[in-house]
């Protein structure tokens, strides 16, 4: 299958419309279509309810995003290696990050030794954390910074991964100053039980579902705890009064900053509210630049 057709399709399943994904990929709506009947034609199966007015994935089509996803990496994967086969060591770093507020303590945590070091080439991968762990084990990627939520899904399966926390902390949770809830400074998960749990995934992933589900098992319902594709898009949500969101503590001050419409409060309850942002890498990653950087983030 052609990789191209594939790449449209994740951006169609991104942008939401064949329009939108044509202006993103400068091409006509016309040629999205095309391509998306084309793969359509290959599978042997519809992915797409299409109305006179407006174009969605059906369930199978929701189903083909983690195939078409895991296609594409793969490929993209296969290349990096290839073209580095005899290729002259380049001072470069490849980076990954699992949401813009990991690219916010990647930049803190990267800036001293970019100053130290400017001419440092970095190529960035934004994907899911379960993916970078991957990536990493794999040495596809030189390093990545990722959540860490102290519970049994996180590295320990990964032999080659290893791990330093950037910054530590909890998990708060942000609900609407609008919810009477918001008016105490700490609050129950048994207060907000019936409410509707907003979580951040950059693919149609279930990992972080998974994730809260099992770190305040018995507070939540799996159907509960839904899935958003951009962190604007939760905190709007939560601001309006349309579910909760958990917050790590050590991004409060930009939080406040980007949401006054959104009250941060600490759990009361004894749970596992731990929360760290981690600098993930390979120990078998022969990059002379990641060796120094490791061995700066372990003084």
């Amino acid at each position: 299958m052609d990789i191209n057709k594939l790449k449209t399709f994740l951006t169609v399943s991104k942008s939401g419309s064949f329009k939108s994904a044509a202006e993103k990929l400068f091409l006509s709506p016309r040629a999205v279509s095309k391509q998306m009947d084309q793969i359509e034609n290959e599978l042997g199966v519809e992915l797409f309810n299409r109305n006179k007015n407006s174009t969605e994935l059906n369930a199978t089509g929701r189903q083909f995003i983690v195939t078409a996803q895991d296609i594409v990496n793969s490929y993209n994967d296969a290349l990096t290696r290839i073209q580095a086969i005899d290729n002259i060591p380049e001072n470069k770093l490849q980076v990954g990050f699992s949401s813009m507020n990991q690219a916010t303590i990647l930049q803190k945590t990267f800036l001293p030794y970019m100053t130290k070091n400017p001419n440092i080439k970095i190529e960035l991968k934004e994907e899911s954390g379960k993916r970078l762990v991957n990536l990493i084990d794999r040495d596809a990627l030189d390093f990545a910074v990722t959540p860490f939520y102290a519970i049994d899904q996180d590295i320990e399966n990964f032999s080659m991964v290893k791990s330093i926390k950037l910054v530590e902390g909890e998990l708060l949770v942000g609900i609407s100053r609008a919810n009477p809830l918001s008016n105490g400074d700490t609050i129950s998960l048994k207060q907000i039980k019936g409410m509707k749990l907003l979580y951040y995934s950059s693919s149609d992933s279930i990992y972080l579902r998974d994730v809260f589900f099992k770190k305040f098992e018995g507070y939540f319902e799996k159907e509960q705890i839904n899935r958003v594709s951009s962190l604007e898009q939760r905190d709007m949500l939560v601001a309006s009064n349309n579910g909760i969101g958990f917050y790590p503590s050590p991004l409060l001050k930009k939080e406040q900053s980007q949401n006054p419409m959104v009250k941060f409060l600490r759990i009361s309850d004894d749970v596992n509210k731990y929360y760290a942002s981690t600098f993930l890498y390979n120990k078998n990653n022969k990059n002379p630049i990641l060796k120094k950087l490791v061995g700066e983030l372990s003084k």
